[in-house]
């Protein structure tokens, strides 16, 4: 947004909370001012009839009860001037939630010190344009099991608590969400992974081969007589795009799909995908019977098990495992700090696949046949 109209909306956004009606009304020009001229489509998003009702409502009822108070006069300005401000401030956040990207908002805050209140300002504006459709929907569904439009604002209250309810439900996957590009201050952490094996962290961007290298590892340590326990998550592609992954026990081979895309709004976890129990089962047989002196492997810990979900019970009690060799354990680079976090190692190791001059075969297989 213009330095300049970011200037004039912070002040019009301030002059909102004026006592007097004049200057709550000037404030309201100014802010919708600044929106017909950043951006247009602004208006489409506020006027929707569950907020244009719910503002209304908000507005009557303090009118009324000022009014039962200290006059009808008095009240309809008390409930004008609390739906100008209301005016104000949801043009108002409409247009900072389609002007600021919510990464740039964090960046500043993290380099303060503030991740946490960084991720709180990003993600209730990535949560406004959903807030705005839920209510929009749940409106429709009232009003149609209301018989009408007029029953329907007549059981208007009734809508407090389902709508409180969607937006518990909205900030979860907006959580989650976060958590899936490596932002987990907002999530709930998973328990602490203790472990006394040497672990190494293999990790790089999405498409660099860690699950091929895990798998030459495997190979290779297979043909020294090391054995082997844990999963491989092999990507599912359809026409060069990922529609899914599938999970494999490194012992027995035996493979089954864990989890396949599906439309946005539908999937599990704050993911896009759905998910199989049939696979979290695999999954959990992998992770047991675990021959002394292995290898476990996990291909790999996302953003779901990080939060306590998935695979992590079954690792939690795989890793504990008396005379375990060694760990290995797959991640995305974005997740590594919170990796690093939830374990309880003394000697972990972080391969990068991208970390120049690096050969990552050599290393692993260096560090996981020499004793320790």
């Amino acid at each position: 947004m213009n330095p300049v109209l970011a200037l004039v909306l912070a002040a019009a956004v301030g002059a909102s909370f004026s006592s007097r009606i004049e200057a709550v009304a000037a404030a309201a020009v100014i802010v919708c001012s600044v929106a017909w001229v950043a951006d247009r489509g602004v208006f489409r998003r506020v006027l929707r009839v569950g907020l244009v009702l719910g503002a209304l409502f908000a507005a009557a009822a303090a009118a009324a009860a000022v009014a039962w108070a200290s006059g009808l006069d008095r009240g309809l300005t008390i409930g004008g001037t609390v739906l100008l401000r209301l005016v104000v401030l949801g043009t108002a956040a409409a247009v900072v939630a389609r002007s600021v990207d919510a990464e740039t908002i964090l960046r500043t805050t993290s380099r303060l010190g503030m991740e946490r209140l960084g991720l709180v300002l990003g993600l209730a504006l990535n949560a406004l344009p959903h807030l705005s459709e839920t209510a929009s929907t749940v409106w429709a569904a009232h009003r149609v099991r209301s018989g009408g439009r007029m029953a329907a604002l007549r059981r208007f209250p009734a809508l407090a608590e389902v709508l409180l309810a969607h937006t518990g439900r909205v900030a979860d996957q907006a959580a989650a969400a976060a958590a899936l590009r490596g932002h987990t201050a907002l999530s709930r952490g998973a328990a602490p992974l203790v472990t006394s094996a040497r672990t190494l962290v293999v990790t790089g961007p999405a498409g660099s081969g860690k699950t091929p290298l895990v798998r030459t590892v495997v190979d290779q340590l297979g043909k020294r007589g090391i054995p082997v326990a844990g999963f491989f998550q092999p990507a599912m592609l359809q026409d060069g795009e990922k529609i899914g992954f599938q999970i494999q026990n490194t012992a027995t081979g035996e493979v089954l799909d864990l989890a396949r895309r599906v439309a946005p709004g539908e999937g599990r976890f704050g993911t896009s995908f759905e998910f199989f129990e049939a696979g979290f089962e695999l999954g959990r047989r992998a992770l047991q019977e675990i021959p002394p002196g292995s290898v476990l492997v996990i291909d790999e810990l996302g953003p779901v098990e990080l939060r306590g979900g998935g695979h992590w019970p079954a690792v939690e009690r795989a890793v504990e495992t008396t005379g375990l060799a060694a760990l290995v354990v797959v991640v995305r680079r974005t997740l590594v700090p919170a990796l690093v976090e939830a374990l309880d190692a003394g000697d972990v190791v972080i391969v990068d696949l991208e970390e120049p001059e690096l050969d990552p075969l050599a290393m692993i297989l260096d560090i996981l046949v020499t004793d320790p």
